[in-house]
């Protein structure tokens, strides 16, 4: 199911909502527990207590004290109450982000980090950084001055996570042109079924170009980086709502569903009913 960001009424105004898991899973029925949610907005999710599971885009988590997670929008989580962990979780909507002038691209696939194991020094900081959103929330008055300095205290954790924390990729302007403008195009048209053909010409790349810059970033071909986005987004779709496999493949441009079941088969491993059921 697709959440978007929903702060309490109280709240309301707030570029970003700091709230401790366990109160996040008092919000949630037991069915809303059991399902694959759609995220429309940032999260990040600090363990401070006891160890547990999180599910972020089919893979767990394994959560310890001093475990750090950032969940991007569009990724699919799913909560797992037991064994219990407690966290302190931010949460952003997209209007709030800031991001680093040299921040390293995200994208499904990519290799940017977005687990981490703090050590007890970096834990102890990122729990006060957090802190500080917090007593800034808990002095909330609804001001647009008040407003525009809660925006400034949150740019500030995400400028301070990217200059502490390892980046396994190089930054975006170390990354081909080729490749970052690819990619861009992959999410702008992911819905539309284009192929490589069709982006590269509207990029003014040749598929050649393309191939080269995929090839040196991830070692796949232009053709490979798009399907295996497909594929995700497929995967996405079919866990996380209750819409028939056809009208997924129709939103994400197959014509013929049985290219679309093929396509699910052969990227995924099993037929699209499979992975609804499995995944």
């Amino acid at each position: 199911m697709d959440v978007e960001y929903s702060p309490p009424r109280h709240l309301q105004g707030l570029p970003y909502e700091v709230v401790d898991r366990s109160e996040i899973l008092t919000r949630k029925t037991e069915r809303d527990l059991a399902l694959r949610q759609r995220s429309g907005f940032h999260q990040l999710i600090l363990c401070t207590e006891g160890e547990g599971y999180h599910d972020v885009d089919f893979e767990q988590v394994r959560f310890r004290p001093g475990g750090l997670l950032r969940i991007h929008p569009g990724q699919v989580q799913r909560f797992t109450p037991e064994p219990r962990f407690e966290a302190q979780m931010v949460v952003w909507p997209t209007a709030s982000h800031h991001r680093a002038p040299d921040a390293p691209a995200w994208y499904p696939g990519c290799d940017v980090p977005s687990f981490w194991q703090l050590d007890d020094e970096l834990h102890r900081r990122v729990a006060g950084w957090i802190g500080e959103l917090r007593s800034e929330q808990n002095a909330f008055v609804s001001s647009a001055n008040q407003r525009a300095l809660l925006q400034s205290v949150l740019a500030t954790l995400l400028l301070r996570l990217e200059v502490e924390l390892p980046s396994a990729t190089p930054t975006t302007s170390r990354l081909p042109t080729a490749y970052v403008a690819y990619r861009q195009a992959i999410e702008t048209h992911l819905y539309e079924r284009r192929s490589v053909i069709d982006l590269a010409a509207d990029l003014g790349y040749s598929t050649r170009t393309l191939d080269r810059a995929c090839q040196r970033v991830s070692g796949l071909t232009a053709r490979q980086v798009l399907d295996e986005r497909l594929a995700l987004e497929a995967r996405r779709l079919l866990t996380h709502t209750s819409r028939p496999a056809m009208r997924i493949g129709e939103d994400l441009g197959f014509t013929d569903p049985a290219n679309f079941s093929r396509f699910v088969k052969r990227h995924l491993g099993q037929t699209p009913g499979e992975v609804r059921r499995t995944s």
